[in-house]
């Protein structure tokens, strides 16, 4: 409790900062290049533009007519320092380069990097791949702090009659890239705290500064708004689901509230977008941190990854629905009907790109009690069935999907408009698992390994380059509501209701048959199937998520 209301006081004093600085009257400014989405109008030293892990191009003002973009998926610090001799001492304040490019070392020397002198200029990048990965290695609040005492060495080094900003105008710009990346950082009061404290002090000394800070507070204060209303909604809307679990009878066939398997592959490309949308990329890297011994209780439960639980919920519950759909009806010819449109439906979702719900509904397609509804099954095209047996097949990890994922990254990436890529969110997380456990942390000298730091960037980067997608199709508020909010039956109740409309055909079918009807008794008096009636519970104009693409 003492932590929230910290951290509400500091929030409140932040946006009250922010709105401060951005009514101020703003100089004019000449137009000036376009910049990664950091909230900053001006740069006061010319950098190079980078895509995340793409094409490096010069800035207008020192590229030559003749110049081409250079591609290179490293950081392209310049110049490079000479190249210094091997230590074992992890704490010294050095950083191995390869061709230039960094690729290992101490905590010090990279955390050092950050800040730009007048021997090198950072890519974001390098700060992207650097703070997603520092977790691993210090706690957010402790980087902030160690970038704050360079920045106080930086300023003390500054002749007192000097008018020189430079110092503040780095760390204001690493504090916007941060702040633009990882805003969920600063939800921690210890982090609000330091920003507000070194925050201020710029603000004090330019106008400039002052208005910099003004947007860097302003832009955050937004993006934490935006997260608090969603997981407020996502709460509203898990205690929906929970009331109507306690209720089950409320059950209906989805083909009563959309029979288009295209409009449905819209929905949940709307859902899917929504829930990346909210997925913090350090959230990636906090899976694999263990809370240090040292930390304080009052810190110890805050949650990290909840934004990640909540999209592999999402993947089961809709595996689930998929397969209660089916069970719960007891006509041999409406089950067909369902089967077939969750085929129609899958093969939609794959042609939009959303690989993550064609793989959720395939899921619920093969669950055993579907699978074992061999006279269902015989009503459907066996074609449609085996492409998509073909394409789930993890034969040589998924080599299947794998294809088309970056046939569909490729694609995405030569269109002129922004389209849609979802990949399999599971895989994604399944893949940085084993790159983490693959690669060790650090060198046999003691240095931090970067470059796994900069391929477990890579991997996140990908749902970080799709994830803001404005789709061209709207919601159907009802369509929404009922994906997320109908009751969805367990393993148990969905094998009992198998049973119940296609007898069991062997002794240990027979043998499961008894003991689930001992359990739960009959699944069809369970739940009513005559009498269920859907009718949405959120209010008219209310959304069950958070707003964030919502049509004007």
């Amino acid at each position: 409790m003492r932590i929230k209301m910290q951290y509400e006081r500091l929030y409140q004093e932040m946006k009250d900062i922010a709105v401060a600085g951005l009514i101020q009257k703003r100089p004019k400014m000449k137009a000036s290049r376009s910049l990664p989405a950091i909230g900053l109008g001006a740069k006061h030293t010319p950098r190079p533009r980078p895509s995340l892990f793409g094409h490096f191009v010069p800035p207008p003002e020192t590229r030559s007519p003749d110049s081409t973009p250079q591609t290179s998926t490293s950081l392209l610090l310049s110049p490079p320092p000479p190249s210094s001799s091997s230590s074992v001492d992890p704490n010294s304040e050095e950083v191995v380069y390869k061709d230039g490019v960094v690729v290992a070392g101490s905590l010090d020397g990279l955390i050092s990097l950050l800040l730009p002198s007048q021997t090198h200029q950072i890519e974001q990048s390098y700060v992207f791949a650097f703070v997603l990965c520092s977790r691993l290695f210090i706690q957010p609040h402790q980087l902030l702090g160690r970038v704050t005492k360079i920045f106080s060495s930086l300023q003390k080094q500054q002749p007192s009659s000097s008018t020189d900003s430079g110092p503040a105008n780095k760390i204001v710009e690493l504090l916007s890239e941060w702040a633009e990346m990882f805003p969920y950082d600063f939800r921690d009061e210890r982090m609000m705290r330091s920003l507000k404290d070194v925050t201020q002090h710029c603000a004090s000394l330019s106008p400039e500064l002052r208005r910099l800070v003004g947007q860097l507070q302003a832009a955050l204060v937004k993006k934490l708004s935006v997260l608090d209303k969603y997981e407020h909604i996502l709460a509203q809307v898990n205690a929906v689901s929970m009331e109507r679990l306690i209720n089950p009878k409320t059950q209906v066939n989805i083909l009563s509230v959309c029979d288009s398997p295209q409009e449905l592959a819209q929905q949940l490309t709307h859902i899917e977008l929504e829930r990346l949308n909210n997925i913090g990329p350090e959230e990636f890297i906090q899976t694999f941190v263990r809370c240090p011994e040292e930390t304080e209780p009052l810190y110890r439960d805050m949650k990290k990854t909840s934004n990640i639980e909540a999209y592999v919920e999402w993947f089961n519950r809709l595996s689930y629905l998929v397969a209660t759909e089916i069970c719960v009806s007891d006509k041999k010819r409406n089950r067909a009907k369902l089967l077939e449109f969750f085929l129609d439906t899958a093969a939609e979702c794959r042609k939009l790109n959303n690989f993550n719900s064609f793989m959720a509904i395939s899921a619920g397609l093969f669950m055993s009690p579907v699978t074992r509804l061999k006279r269902t099954r015989s009503k459907v095209s066996s074609s449609k069935l085996h492409t998509i047996e073909a394409f789930v097949d993890p034969f040589s990890n998924f080599s299947t999907y794998r294809h088309a994922l970056v046939s569909a990254f490729a694609q995405a990436s030569k269109s002129r408009e922004k389209m849609c890529v979802v990949p399999f969110f599971s895989l994604l997380v399944k893949d940085l698992y084993f790159l983490n456990e693959g690669m060790s942390n650090r060198l046999p000298s003691g240095h931090i390994r970067f470059e796994k730091c900069m391929a477990l960037a890579r991997l996140v980067s990908q749902i970080l380059a799709y994830k803001e997608t404005v789709l061209p199709f709207s919601r159907v508020r009802g369509v929404l509501n009922y994906l997320m909010t109908i009751p969805i039956h367990t393993d148990d109740e969905l094998q009992l209701a198998s049973f119940e409309i296609e007898p069991p055909e062997n002794a240990g079918e027979k043998k499961r048959f008894q003991e689930l009807r001992m359990l739960l008794g009959s699944f069809g008096q369970r739940i009513g199937r005559s009498s269920s009636v859907y009718s949405p519970t959120f209010p008219p104009g209310s959304l069950p998520f958070s707003p964030i693409q919502e049509e004007t």
